[in-house]
């Protein structure tokens, strides 16, 4: 416990050096708001990247194996009887549609398969031709089940007309470009050519806008069992679809479930590799930028801690002769610096949080005409904790050093003016 001496000789030195402590006040309180400023605004930045990114895909994709070929010599690492010769010819066979048969009884342990997991759901997918009218244009067909399928791609929420949960045989959910591009409204008629020639007529049960291009300008929506008999996968489907509660987690998630499944396993972080690299690089830049602001207040801290030493020469050597332990003078600058961080603190971090509602109240129009906040902003209570214990814990650091040369003094050569 510091005496009250210490205490009253540190606060008198602040009172009566005013002009010293609001510059230390202002450092301190600026190197918390950029602190908090960065770290938010980059970090926000990176979440509406990857929410852009996997906002309209799943977070993992389980989906049929590839069939590897296997040569004659290695038929006897698999066990198999090798005393009959096999004769032949290489041949390269036509690739099967991938599908998977058994998606029924595999679905309900995929829901089981991690405690992470949200939401599981088989889709059925291929290319087919849109038809009205005299227009003519190739979409991509998704066979869902509407129920589960919301849970990977919010489209209920993005809904501008009619509906998604609730889809009947019979009715498709595209992109508003998409309506706008063949005119379409609620409950219009078009027809959908798949693969195999099979025309099959829908009527437009919902228009969605997510935002996504790659969702809104190409994609059409169709329940499962419409899905399957327009692509003539029979009871197949193509895929299934995983989402999990924490999508940065998603690496870890698809190595631990794919040793127990007969599927192709795989995150969307593998599938975006370039997507992470730069993220990574943005991650070390911001905290290159943090280290660097950090160090710069804790020179600012101990450069006007120096001048406030140097100038109290003759004090401090006045309290050494009357008994004053280095130990003391010490904790006095210790304790100044300290105080300064404090209430920097306490200065930058409203100031921050003034900042970040500021700029969260922000609204432009996008290229696509919904208006829409620049800036993704989420305050965190830890990220203003974490900035101010950083700065109070580098005012502790930068004033230790000035406070060690204070409590050397030689009292005697101070006092005779040495």
């Amino acid at each position: 416990m510091l005496s009250y001496f210490i205490r009253s000789v540190a606060f008198r030195h602040l009172r009566y050096s005013v002009g010293q402590s609001f510059l230390t006040i202002g450092v301190v309180a600026i190197s918390v708001l950029l602190i908090i400023y960065l770290r938010t605004i980059i970090g926000g930045t990176q979440n509406r990247i990857v929410q852009n990114t996997t906002g309209a895909i799943p977070h993992i994709t389980l989906e049929p194996p590839e069939r590897t070929p296997v040569g004659a010599w290695q038929l006897a690492n698999l066990g198999i009887d090798t005393d009959t010769l096999y004769v032949g010819e290489v041949v390269n066979l036509p690739k099967a549609r991938e599908r998977i048969e058994d998606w029924r009884l595999w679905l309900p342990s995929l829901d089981r398969a991690d405690p992470t997991v949200t939401t599981v759901s088989p889709i059925v997918s291929g290319q087919a031709f849109m038809n009205r009218g005299s227009r003519r244009q190739s979409v991509r067909i998704v066979g869902v089940i509407p129920e589960r399928h919301n849970g990977i791609v919010e489209i209920d929420k993005k809904l501008v007309a009619g509906r998604f949960i609730g889809m009947a045989a019979g009715d498709a959910v595209l992109g508003q470009k998409l309506a706008t591009d063949f005119g379409l409204k609620l409950r219009d008629k078009i027809r959908l050519v798949g693969p195999e020639g099979l025309t099959l007529n829908f009527a437009v049960a919902g228009i969605y806008n997510t935002g996504f291009g790659q969702v809104d300008d190409g994609q059409v929506f169709v329940t499962l069992r419409d899905g399957q008999s327009l692509l003539a996968l029979g009871g197949s489907i193509s895929s299934f679809g995983m989402r999990i509660e924490d999508l940065y987690d998603a690496e870890n998630v698809a190595r631990r479930i794919a040793p127990a499944l007969p599927f192709k396993v795989q995150s969307w972080v593998l599938q975006n590799p370039n997507l992470f690299r730069t993220l990574d690089a943005q991650s070390q830049t911001r905290d290159l930028i943090l280290i660097m602001t950090t160090i710069a207040s804790g020179f600012g801290i101990g450069s006007i801690l120096v001048m406030v030493v140097t100038s109290k020469y003759r004090e401090i050597g006045i309290l050494k002769a009357m008994g004053a332990t280095p130990g003391e003078i010490q904790s006095i600058f210790v304790l100044e610096g300290l105080l300064l961080a404090l209430v920097g603190c306490l200065v930058g971090v409203p100031l921050g949080v003034v900042l970040l509602k500021a700029l969260a109240a922000i609204r432009s129009v996008g290229p696509d005409g919904r208006v829409d906040a620049p800036f993704l902003i989420e305050i965190d209570p830890l990220l203003l904790l974490g900035a101010s214990l950083v700065a109070i814990g580098t005012g502790a650091v930068a004033s230790f050093f000035p406070a060690r040369r204070a409590g050397q003094i030689d009292p005697m050569q101070v006092i005779r003016g040495s």
